[in-house]
């Protein structure tokens, strides 16, 4: 069969545009593939060290360390040299584990405790399922679809800090943490 140049032209222009129209629906799968899935899942994140710096100066916070010192003092006036060594022993661990909570990234579960209550409201209020440390990188791969809602500041406020220690746990945000034996190395007074 003969064809003219025109009709030959008009061919050769519609193979390329269906080469084009099947590249451009290829181009389109692979893209559609390469993003991640749509999920509903939020979960929420703090910054560890921001709820350690809003517990130091909470009244839960305060009172323990008040019987702590009254303990101590009580067992140095009856002479219990043993008592005041295990108490001494405390206090330091204490500080120690305070050291590695607020200034690295060691876990705040214990300290979370306090504000139980709080949780559920905060989580709602968020729309998240569950709250973890954003340093806890086994907890986070559990859900490594979710969309991550930074509750930081929800969890600071429970503690109902003053202005000075909700100013500390903004401030302790905007820097690294240090390593877990730094933060051991840390020395503070004694308990007196």
């Amino acid at each position: 069969m003969k064809t003219n140049g025109t009709t030959g032209k008009f061919i050769v222009t519609l193979a390329s545009i269906s080469a084009l129209v099947a590249l451009i629906k290829v181009a389109q799968q692979g893209s559609a593939q390469d993003k991640p899935a749509q999920t509903s899942e939020r979960i929420g994140v703090h910054d560890s060290r921001a709820i350690a710096v809003a517990f130091a100066g909470s009244p839960t916070h305060e009172k323990q360390l008040r019987e702590l010192i009254a303990e101590h003092q009580k067992a140095k006036a009856a002479g219990d040299l043993d008592r005041v060594a295990k108490l001494e022993a405390e206090g330091k661990a204490r500080q120690t584990k305070a050291h590695k909570q607020g200034f690295s990234t060691a876990p705040v579960d214990d300290l979370l405790v306090h504000i139980t209550n709080s949780l559920p409201q905060i989580q709602k209020a968020a729309g998240v399922t569950a709250i973890l440390s954003k340093w806890d990188e086994a907890g986070l791969k559990k859900h490594p679809r979710s969309e991550r809602v930074d509750v930081t500041l929800s969890l600071v406020d429970a503690f109902q800090p003053t202005e000075r220690q909700r100013k500390s746990a903004n401030e302790i945000q905007k820097h690294k943490p240090i390593s877990l034996k730094q933060a051991e190395r840390i020395k503070d007074q004694a308990l007196s």
